[in-house]
């Protein structure tokens, strides 16, 4: 009798604590997936005052991740464009992970760690056009630097026709797409 106690508890507890799984998935749809116009192997030209720069899309995933959640599981789209520069990259990630709006992340990536990164939730409804910094963009949004509360931050312009069309960094540099 011994024994069999612990084996019945456990059994019971396997039994009892069992609870319906739900999945819900998120897919970028075609349309959405626009938001980045970036092709594998685009050349993209930037400037600043000093210095041209010339990158390469080297690569685009287009992949699903996933969250758990007690019971539920959710699966999001996730689609990501890489342009590399010589000493630096830029990833534009597009993230589905609700049915209302999706995230646009813009990261800097310097020996492989992230140094900023840039963000907001969008729906395409959200590009219109923008004036930042004596200039006009159509088709576009701003994106603030995702940085602690009180420090300084940057912004950048982001357009569903051209992507990154200007970064304003916190020390008032700056990186400009040109054709």
């Amino acid at each position: 009798m011994k024994k069999t106690f612990p084996f019945l508890l456990l059994i019971l507890i396997t039994v009892g604590c069992k609870c319906e799984e739900t999945l819900t998935v998120y897919t970028l749809t075609d349309q959405e997936k626009t938001i980045v116009p970036y092709r594998l192997n685009d050349v993209v030209k930037w400037t600043d005052d000093n210095i041209g720069y010339n990158g390469n899309v080297i690569k685009i995933t287009d992949d699903y991740a996933e969250r758990n959640r007690d019971c539920d599981i959710t699966k999001f789209n996730q689609r990501i464009s890489y342009i590399s520069f010589d000493d630096f990259e830029y990833s534009i990630l597009l993230n589905k992970n609700n049915l209302s709006s999706i995230d646009l992340v813009v990261q800097e990536i310097v020996n492989s760690k992230v140094t900023k990164s840039f963000g907001k939730s969008v729906t395409l409804d959200s590009f219109t056009t923008i004036e930042f910094n004596g200039e006009t963009y159509n088709n576009s949004v701003l994106l603030k630097e995702n940085v602690l509360d009180g420090e300084p931050f940057g912004h950048l312009v982001y357009s569903k026709t051209n992507g990154i069309e200007f970064i304003l960094f916190e020390d008032g540099t700056w990186y400009k797409q040109v054709e």
